[in-house]
């Protein structure tokens, strides 16, 4: 029957698991069938350098793996994709990438290259982040925001990566919004949604204006920052990643967020306290 195997690359486990998945497939991390095929048939057939193989895995990476008699990997590679995403999504930090997927007969065997691995701090895929993958497998995420997250951790210059999760965070938090009051509604809407606080409702809404108008200037002058605004991007993923799992796990539409978001401005309620979300991280800036 032949075998499929994905190697999630910079990835690791604290210890062996395997977690069955839908379409058939599983993920698994510690078992050497998956490590030692991967090896012998895609590390001498990586078009990218031939040492980063055994930089970017080991037996304890994850392996997305499938054993059927179809191998559909055009069909698949969307949900290999989302996959990816949503293991992204599971860690704060760290980031993962699945950018082959070898198929294996007993006659032949195929490498098909999805993408260019991702560049980033190890994806340590632990106990928490395993619960907060299962939580997501059957959820519908806010498709924008989704998206345009997962494109900002491919990108290499900060520019790019602010200009994608501004995208994320408009759909999620201004939806509704209209050239001229977007960034208003942006201050106000995330100021209650992440401060609980008056002090840190006027921080967050002052470095929201402060973000946005850098936004601004990248689209419209072709401005270029550089490191300079990479406290400021690794704020702005936090705060789309934290949005984006909290309508996920509470099952709500950018819809509904936002009518919450204006019940609250009207009431001066902070959103914990008003409706106790499944999963909220919050999002300190210093003083």
């Amino acid at each position: 029957m032949p075998l499929l195997i994905a190697p999630v690359f910079n990835s690791i486990a604290p210890k062996p698991f395997r977690m069955e998945l839908p379409n058939s497939y599983y993920l698994v991390a510690g078992a050497e069938k998956p490590y030692e095929l991967a090896s012998k048939y895609l590390r001498n057939e990586m078009d990218e350098n031939k040492r980063l193989f055994d930089k970017r895995v080991d037996p304890m990476s994850l392996f997305l793996v499938a054993d059927t008699p179809d191998m559909r990997i055009k069909d698949d590679q969307d949900w290999i994709e989302e996959i990816e995403g949503k293991l992204n999504m599971s860690v704060m930090n760290g980031i993962c990438s699945i950018p082959y997927v070898v198929t294996i007969q007993p006659d032949m065997f195929g490498i098909n290259y999805l993408k260019r691995s991702l560049d980033g701090s190890r994806f340590v895929f632990d106990s928490d982040a395993q619960d907060i993958f299962v939580s997501l497998l059957d959820q519908k995420l806010p498709s924008l925001a989704f998206r345009r997250y997962t494109l900002s951790l491919e990108k290499k210059r900060t520019e790019d990566q602010l200009l994608d999760l501004w995208i994320a965070l408009e759909s999620l938090f201004a939806p509704d919004g209209k050239k001229g009051e977007i960034t208003y509604k942006l201050r106000l809407r995330m100021a209650y949604y992440f401060g609980s606080t008056f002090e840190e409702r006027e921080r967050i809404a002052e470095f929201i204006k402060k973000s946005y108008n850098q936004r601004s200037e990248i689209v419209h002058s072709g401005k270029i920052f550089g490191q300079k605004i990479s406290n400021e991007v690794n704020l702005l993923r936090l705060m789309a990643r934290s949005a984006i799992l909290n309508t996920a796990m509470e099952g709500i539409t950018v819809q509904e967020l936002r009518v919450r978001l204006d019940h609250l401005i009207m009431a001066g309620e902070d959103y914990v306290k008003r409706y106790s979300p499944k999963r909220f991280e919050r999002i300190t800036l210093n003083a």
